[in-house]
C-alpha cells in the first residue's frame, strides 16, 4: 500500500536543526494527512522547508505582500512558481510546499511555554491543513482548523498536547 510522502529540507537558515526535529515534521504532517483521508490508493507529496527569519521574511513579502517574519507558508502546487522547486514522485500527486522558520518556532514555542517539537509539529499541521484548503479567517473555520490540529498534536504527544 503506497504511503505519503513528506520531504523535510533544510537550509542554512536552520542549521541547528536535528534530525529528530525533521522526525517531527515527518510525523506531523503525516498524520494529518492520515487524518484526512490519504492514505491507501489516495496518497500526497508535500516538501517542509526549514529555514531561518530571513527567508520566512522574504517569502512572506513576495508571495503575501506582508513585511515581516511569519511562521508558516503554504504554497499550494499550482501556485508556486518562484517557490524552490524540488523533484516530486510521479506516483502520487504533489500537494504543494510548506516553508517555517525555525527561530520563530522557537520564539512561540517559548511564549507558549510549550516544547520546540510540539511547536514545531504544530506549524507543519498548520500549513498542511492550508495546502489542503482549511483556513482560519472567520471564526467558524479557525474552530474547525484547530480543532483538527488540536486532535493531530494529541494523537502524535498525548492527550494534553
Amino acid at each position: 500500500m503506497p504511503d505519503n510522502q513528506v520531504e523535510v529540507e533544510i537550509d542554512e537558515g536552520a542549521a541547528q536543526v536535528s534530525t529528530a526535529s525533521t522526525e517531527v515534521v515527518e510525523k506531523a504532517v503525516g498524520e494529518i494527512l492520515i487524518r484526512e483521508g490519504f492514505l491507501g490508493q489516495r496518497v500526497v507529496s508535500v516538501t517542509v522547508l526549514l529555514t531561518g527569519d530571513a527567508r520566512l521574511h522574504e517569502l512572506n513579502q513576495e508571495f503575501a505582500g506582508e513585511d515581516y517574519v511569519t511562521d508558516v507558508l503554504s504554497f499550494e502546487s499550482e501556485s508556486n512558481s518562484g517557490f524552490p522547486a524540488f523533484e516530486d514522485d510521479e506516483s502520487n500527486e504533489y500537494l504543494g510546499d510548506i516553508a517555517i522558520s525555525i527561530p520563530q518556532t522557537i520564539r512561540q514555542a517559548l511564549e507558549k511555554g510549550v516544547s520546540f517539537e510540539r511547536e514545531l509539529a504544530m506549524l507543519a499541521i498548520h500549513g498542511t491543513l492550508h495546502l489542503l484548503g482549511y483556513d482560519h479567517a472567520s471564526p467558524d473555520e479557525e474552530t474547525v482548523m484547530f480543532g483538527k490540529t488540536d486532535d493531530a498534536l494529541g494523537v502524535i504527544f498525548g492527550t494534553d498536547a
